[in-house]
């Protein structure tokens, strides 16, 4: 479920005011990592998605792709296919010579902005790296078949018949040829051992031991040697140059690139120079343009790059060129930026009698951009325990729309705590299309029994004069009507940063011994519910 809240200004005057919520979303499941596929491939993009019921719907979806050089390959109206069950897909097949890098795609859903509108990111990124070895062999095997095959029609086409009567008439007239051919005399032939510019033995041009057959020594020991050392610089030349795969993080926070250089023995060795690093965002704006490496020990390298608050999100590439012996060496790392990374709080646990256990929660939107959030909750009777695993003593999840910059405040209730004791709650949130989670763990202690606030000004049943029967605290609804109205808001008006112990002790929901905006905040979220 989609939750839109505004942050509440009130003055505590002669009036107040009261801010209503709305609520509506299309829970969408997102992919976490971007998909690669070769140049020719094709992609499936789509999502499951559902109503506010969690039905899956046939709601169109739409879905737009461009190329990493910014040219719109699929118009964002292209209507997507939808099954049954929920499933909406688009399948994209790029061409054989598509450029490499990442695709921005996005699928929406809905159309009412603030309402059932949803966008999710469905880039995906076509690598030149991933194009199969396969298709050489194959047009080999076919080429040496087709030429096997042609070789054997020719022989085949020549006859015992022909080959014979070829080679009789020529071998006839072949002796006649050579005695009588008039360049060429008997005395010719004796010269031909000794002769200036065309004898084998004395010609200057051409010797038997030239190293190219034509200057030096190949027989000697120098050139033997010469050869071996020159053999050996190459096999030594084998370089292993590795940049460390950074995974993704978040706005306002610190990048690290590590860069090793290992020689054929593995032994870390130095590069030529320090290495150069360059880092374009996911929109392709280099921020790095010409970054130099620090050594960190031999062979080792290292650059930080610190990513302000104001970062575009996506997949950022950084490319780190290094120098090896007179050759450059260029590797490079794709990571994940979080745009909309989240922030969350236990503010107080406000009702601890069980078995309902009630939190405060605040839930901020620190990045630069706006999102749906997902956040789980859960009640665990061991610190270590995380949320999941069909361990927990209870648990809930939903989603709230949250703007750049800003935030919402929850009161999560869990019923299922059958008995007194300490356990923990915990709340993670995390933007829809993100990965990272933001955590936050608040230990309590549950109890049993029932609370008697003896009467107090300013409204009646809790907060009015005379005595009641012994009843327990139930949130922001004060005088026990099982309504948060006008009638509670007047009575936390009546002990507003009055000092404890109060008359209705009910008024302190996050039991701070304090009246105050905190108390104000949770009653406006539970207001007429």
């Amino acid at each position: 479920m989609r939750n839109y809240t505004s942050n509440f200004h009130f003055f505590l005057f002669s009036f107040f005011c009261f801010v209503f919520l709305g609520f509506f979303s299309i829970p969408v499941a997102s992919a976490n990592n971007y998909q690669k596929i070769a140049p020719g491939g094709t992609v499936i993009l789509g999502e499951f998605v559902f109503d506010d019921d969690f039905v899956a719907t046939t709601t169109n979806c739409w879905i737009g792709i461009s190329n990493p050089l910014n040219v719109e390959m699929v118009s964002s109206t292209t209507l997507m296919t939808a099954n049954d069950d929920g499933w909406h897909y688009y399948n994209y097949t790029t061409a054989t010579d598509a450029p490499s890098g990442v695709w921005p795609s996005v699928m929406i859903c809905g159309t009412v902005q603030r309402g059932d509108l949803v966008k999710v990111d469905k880039s995906f990124i076509v690598d030149w790296s991933l194009v199969s070895t396969s298709t050489i062999k194959e047009v080999v095997d076919e080429s040496l078949t087709v030429a096997t095959t042609s070789l054997a029609a020719v022989i085949g086409a020549s006859t015992e018949a022909a080959v014979l009567s070829a080679s009789s008439s020529l071998f006839a007239t072949l002796p006649a040829s050579i005695w009588s051919f008039s360049s060429r005399t008997l005395t010719s032939f004796g010269t031909l051992v000794t002769d200036t510019t065309s004898a084998v033995w004395t010609s200057v041009s051409r010797t038997l031991t030239g190293a190219g057959l034509d200057t030096g020594s190949l027989a000697t020991q120098s050139y033997i040697d010469t050869a071996t050392s020159t053999l050996a610089a190459k096999i030594e030349s084998g370089w292993t140059v590795t940049l460390s795969d950074f995974g993704e993080t978040t706005v306002n926070t610190a990048y690290k690139a590590n860069l090793q250089i290992l020689n054929y023995a593995t032994i870390p060795t130095d590069a030529d120079a320090l290495p150069t690093v360059v880092i374009t965002d996911s929109v392709g704006t280099v921020q790095v343009p010409a970054g130099i490496m620090t050594k960190d020990s031999d062979g080792t390298y290292s650059y930080s790059y610190s990513i302000g608050g104001s970062a575009v999100g996506g997949v950022w590439e950084t490319v780190v060129s290094v120098v090896i012996n007179g050759e450059t060496v260029k590797v490079n790392d794709y990571w994940n930026l979080s745009s909309s990374p989240a922030d969350v709080q236990i503010i107080a646990i406000t009702d601890r009698i069980i078995p309902t256990i009630t939190a405060s929660v605040r839930i901020d939107n620190v990045g630069t951009s706006a999102s749906d959030f997902y956040y789980v909750y859960c009640i665990v009777s061991s610190e270590d325990n995380l949320c999941g695993g069909n361990d927990d003593i209870d648990s809930g999840s939903d989603t709230a729309y949250i703007n750049a910059g800003s935030f919402i405040n929850l009161s999560l209730t869990l019923d299922e705590v059958g008995a007194v004791g300490t356990y923990w709650f915990k709340v993670k949130a995390r933007a829809l299309a993100e990965t990272n989670w933001a955590a936050s763990t608040e230990q309590f202690t549950a109890e049993s029994g029932t609370v008697t606030p003896p009467g107090g000004g300013g409204g009646g049943g809790r907060g009015g004069g005379g005595g009641v029967s012994a009843v327990s605290c139930n949130g922001a609804d004060f005088n026990g009507d099982s309504k948060v109205n006008s009638v509670d808001f007047s009575i936390l008006l009546a002990f507003w940063q009055k000092l404890p112990p109060f008359k209705n002790p009910c008024v302190d929901i996050n039991k701070d011994n304090k009246v105050n905006s905190v108390d104000f905040s949770i009653l406006l979220y539970q207001w007429k519910k």
